[in-house]
């Protein structure tokens, strides 16, 4: 029988989205291990929402399936509010636990290994299109609502509504029932995600700290790559090096043992060696005694030696102040071959300073008158002495240079009476003249005399006289040359622009020596073919040094080779001017020496450069010597007697005791 009542339009709808315990753990899991901490904070909140929506699934829709009666029925109100009840407590039953939400560590491993407990069934991956859940999880609600539906029994019919009631109310108690069960399981299952979070920050710590240690492990590992590699190389080296020094070790082994032979026999050398040298050493003791005793010989015959150089100068010196401290040395020329068929002057030599000279003239009683006189010198040398000879006595002067004194040689005679040949001579022959001779000896003397401690230093200079006028014969650039006081004394006199040369060796003198005959100034006369027209003065100036006596000693060489006096004659008028200078220079020549022999009180040394320039040799602090040469033949008469006569006034000349130049360092 049917009720009338209007039929109630509810149905209770089973929800197709419903998660089982197992499912919802397994998806939470899933999504925790995947996503870390954010993941599972959003499964939790998914899963809390889910268990709403299924609570919110069993009340009861009271919708009238009429127009006219929308309003529910009582029993659909007590339904609603007993839907309202379990949903409020199911709500208040699910309360969402905090998590951490402050823990900002990455998950840098997906795989982390969890404990469950023995019910937790393995996760499942919860699908992701438009929030459809999985088969697994409407498979477990299907099978949910069916054991509900078996325990409430058997469905009622639609009209039988107290037993649909009581169906309904069996079956939410059951949901209930499972419901208390699934949100125990969600509690449990948050203790263990929350377990599972701190495992996971510890873990992730852990692994962070492992991952740092694990990166300067492997920096480590490659610097002991690095160094693996440079010990090899290095070892690789010093097996090389090793092989190398075992080559070396075997030959220094092989050699060390020839060494060793040879130490044997250098031993017995050295044995019989150091007997030697013992008896060298005795000898040498004795040497040392007798050098000893020679040495203070040899400085005893020192002192003596220089006490008797200090001896032998002295002497030297006061022999040549006996012999005068003017000298006048003739010396008569032999005949030339062009000159052979010329008549020649008798000269008869009384002595070696003694030489008489006549001619003949007009007859007397059928016989030749002969004009014959008298002169004396401090040596007469004839036609055949040699170049040598005159060196020999002029050395002695030569000597005194040395020694500090001022010597003066001039050649004074008529054109062609060899004064040239005298002073000159032909350099490098036998018959060299005086001046390269001179040279010759100072150098052969200075050995001597650097025995004795004596160091020389020579200079020479070359000049001539030319028509009043001084020229340097070394020097190709013309310069203005005065006279000029060395001092305030006047004892030494001094050419001003002159050029002045150092010299080494004989051989630099020589070659000085040639320049100065090629500058000076020649000419053809009647009475000679190269006729000197200018007065020559070479001048040596050797200067000695004696470091042990803190001496110094100067000396003044001066060698002139006078022009030749001659008369004037009409076919010689070209050469006038150079002719008067001459004359006058030695008629200035004779006028100072005529002072000199009457002492008076001014003697004229100014009147020409020759005299000026001769003023310390003749009457100054010098030793002169004058060598004069004349002719033989009988055409230079009257000029030799003119000579003679002047050679004769110039040896009664006297002067004052020489003194030696002689300073201290």
């Amino acid at each position: 029988m049917e009720s009338r009542l209007p039929k109630l339009n509810f149905q209770f709808k089973v929800p197709a989205r419903t998660v089982t315990g197992s499912a919802t753990i397994n998806s939470i899991k899933s999504t925790t291990a995947s996503n870390g901490t954010d993941a599972a904070e959003s499964v939790t909140n998914k899963t809390s929402q889910t268990l709403t929506k299924t609570m919110s699934t069993t009340s009861i829709n009271s919708k009238s399936t009429t127009d006219e009666n929308k309003a529910p029925l009582t029993r659909a109100k007590t339904m609603t509010t007993l839907s309202r009840t379990n949903t409020a407590t199911v709500a208040r039953g699910v309360q969402k636990r905090p998590g951490l939400a402050n823990n900002t560590i990455e998950s840098k491993r997906a795989n982390l290994r969890t404990t469950m407990k023995a019910s937790v069934a393995r996760p499942v991956r919860p699908a992701t299109v438009s929030g459809v859940l999985p088969r697994a999880a409407a498979t477990a609600a299907t099978s949910a609502a069916a054991a509900a539906a078996k325990t409430a029994g058997p469905k009622p019919n639609k009209w039988d509504f107290k037993g649909r009631l009581e169906y309904t109310s069996n079956e939410l108690t059951a949901l209930k029932q499972k419901h208390r069960e699934i949100t125990t399981e969600y509690n449990n299952m948050q203790d263990e995600i929350t377990s599972l979070r701190e495992s996971e920050s510890s873990n992730r710590f852990k692994a962070e700290k492992l991952e740092k240690a694990a990166d300067i492990l492997k920096k480590e590992i490659e610097a002991l790559k690095m160094e693996i590699d440079t010990l090899q190389k290095e070892n690789s080296s010093l097996v090389k090096q090793l092989q190398d020094t075992k080559d070396l070790c075997d030959q220094n082994a092989a050699s060390l043992d020839k060494c060793k032979d040879e130490l044997k026999v250098k031993t017995n050398l050295l044995t019989e060696q150091v007997d030697v040298i013992t008896e060298l050493k005795s000898q040498l003791e004795q040497e040392k005694k007798s050098n000893e005793k020679k040495e203070t010989k040899i400085e005893n015959l020192t002192e003596i030696v220089q006490t008797m150089d200090k001896d032998r100068r002295a002497l030297h010196n006061y022999i040549q102040e006996l012999k005068g401290n003017i000298r006048v040395f003739c010396r008569v020329r032999p005949k030339i071959p062009k000159e052979a068929g010329k008549n020649t002057c008798t000269i008869n030599y009384l002595d070696e300073c003694t030489l008489e000279v006549g001619k003949l003239e007009g007859e007397a009683g059928n016989k030749m008158k002969t004009q014959r006189q008298e002169f004396s010198f401090d040596k007469v040398f004839p036609p055949n002495t040699s170049q040598e000879d005159v060196f020999q006595e002029l050395s002695m002067l030569v000597q005194s240079a040395i020694e500090g004194y001022n010597v003066c040689v001039f050649a004074y005679g008529q054109t062609g009476s060899g004064k040239t040949y005298t002073m000159e001579g032909f350099p490098g022959t036998d018959n060299e003249g005086m001046i390269p001779r001179t040279v010759k000896h100072i150098f052969n003397e200075m050995k001597q005399f650097e025995m004795l401690g004596w160091e020389y230093k020579i200079e020479a200079s070359f000049l001539e006289i030319y028509n009043e006028q001084i020229v340097d014969l070394l020097d190709y650039t013309r310069k203005s040359h005065e006279i000029r006081m060395a001092d305030s004394k006047g004892s030494d006199l001094y050419v001003s622009n002159l050029l002045v040369q150092e010299i080494n060796s004989p051989e630099e003198l020589n070659q000085c020596l040639l320049i100065a005959q090629e500058n000076r100034a020649m000419a053809a006369t009647q009475s000679n073919e190269r006729s000197s027209r200018s007065h020559s003065v070479a001048r040596i100036r050797l200067i000695g040094t004696h470091k042990t006596k803190q001496e110094v000693s100067i000396g003044n060489l001066n060698l002139v080779d006078l022009a030749g006096s001659e008369r004037l004659k009409n076919e010689e008028a070209a050469r006038v001017a150079e002719t008067k200078n001459i004359n006058k220079s030695l008629a200035n020549l004779g006028h100072v020496i005529l002072a000199l022999l009457q002492k008076q009180d001014h003697i004229p040394y100014r009147n020409s450069k020759l005299t000026h320039l001769l003023m310390p040799s003749l009457g100054g602090n010098s030793k002169t010597l004058m060598l004069l040469n004349i002719s033989p033949l009988e055409e230079s008469y009257n000029e030799t007697l003119n000579s003679l006569r002047f050679g004769s006034n110039v040896n009664n000349c006297k002067t004052g005791t020489i003194k030696k130049v002689k300073t201290v360092l």
